[in-house]
């Protein structure tokens, strides 16, 4: 039960584009959204509990105020893991915060975030992914994300908007998609073959991990004029497969990223005391894909909205 736990909290920690990402991928969608599709978005956003929040230090005008407001809500989802209203359901013997007005419940959902698509070159045994992950999520809300709004129910499209939004983004992201197994990666309390918790456990040279670096390709520069010129630079990406609408497919080009791209410096190394050093043409590899990736989850949400709020 202990490693089973540890291998949870590792992977639950993970996030998916860093803030930059996530806004811009939303900046991106909001500038692609039909006239319909745009007003009935306005008026969830302008109806969530923290709307306050997600307009502070926004502009006055109305029209950016609310497309501000739609870029700040998609990094909502991460900003509660470090708000004390919200809580982590998934710890064991956990204590529910008081449930705030407009909210069914302050829980954290963070297995909403990923779906660990377990694969191995060196024919190591992998798990299957959890039940609940980010694909089952993503489906679930789009089937309700056009429903009127039921403040304080589960499936009020208000509340599940900014989670939309958020997870479009994260399952473009490949290392939300995957995980590797491989020999000698074992759980250190029960010597069996371990995941490495969607690249949370691969020592990089010069950051974190392999997932923390994936994360930062779009940049880490938080102000309204980078993430400006980000949005700018995805909105000139090529526009192949943004008709694709089908989250499935969403997943499975990722996994198929991880294990062409991602993982492609091979086998060996990664501990801390061999981090992975990327080469030059790694870097600017994973730089061309982590673009076209947040291009097309800012489309395909874009797409998906205009397809269920027109």
């Amino acid at each position: 039960m202990k490693s089973a736990l540890l291998v949870f909290c590792f992977a639950a920690s993970a996030l998916a584009w860093n803030h930059v990402g996530h806004k811009a991928v939303a900046g991106h969608a909001y500038d692609l959204l039909e006239p319909g599709a745009r007003a009935r978005v306005d008026g969830l956003i302008r109806q969530h509990p923290d709307f306050a929040k997600l307009t502070e230090g926004g502009p006055a005008d109305e029209a950016a105020r609310m497309r501000f407001a739609f870029i700040q809500a998609a990094y909502w989802p991460d900003t509660i893991r470090g708000d004390l209203r919200f809580y982590d359901e998934a710890k064991r013997d956990t204590v529910p915060t008081a449930v705030q007005p407009g909210f069914p419940d302050m829980g954290q959902r963070k297995n909403w975030h990923y779906i660990n698509v377990a694969f191995s070159t060196d024919g190591t045994a992998i798990q299957p992914p959890p039940p609940v992950n980010v694909l089952s999520q993503v489906q679930w809300i789009a089937a309700r994300i056009g429903n009127a709004p039921k403040p304080g129910d589960r499936e009020d499209p208000v509340y599940l908007l900014p989670w939309f939004v958020h997870l479009v983004g994260d399952v473009h992201q490949p290392l939300h998609c995957a995980t590797r197994y491989r020999k000698g990666q074992n759980d250190p309390n029960t010597g069996k073959p371990w995941s490495d918790l969607g690249g949370n456990t691969v020592n990089v040279v010069g950051s974190y991990n392999l997932h923390a670096y994936w994360d930062d390709l779009l940049g880490i520069t938080d102000t309204p004029a980078y993430i400006e010129g980000v949005i700018r630079a995805l909105a000139k990406r090529p526009a192949e497969g943004a008709a694709e609408l089908d989250p499935a497919k969403w997943v499975d080009e990722g996994a198929a990223l991880a294990q062409s791209t991602v993982y492609s410096f091979g086998n060996e190394g990664g501990g801390k005391e061999n981090p992975i050093d990327f080469t030059g043409d790694y870097r600017i590899k994973a730089r061309q894909v982590a673009l076209d990736r947040a291009a097309l989850a800012g489309r395909r949400l874009a797409a998906t909205l205009n397809q269920k709020l027109r």
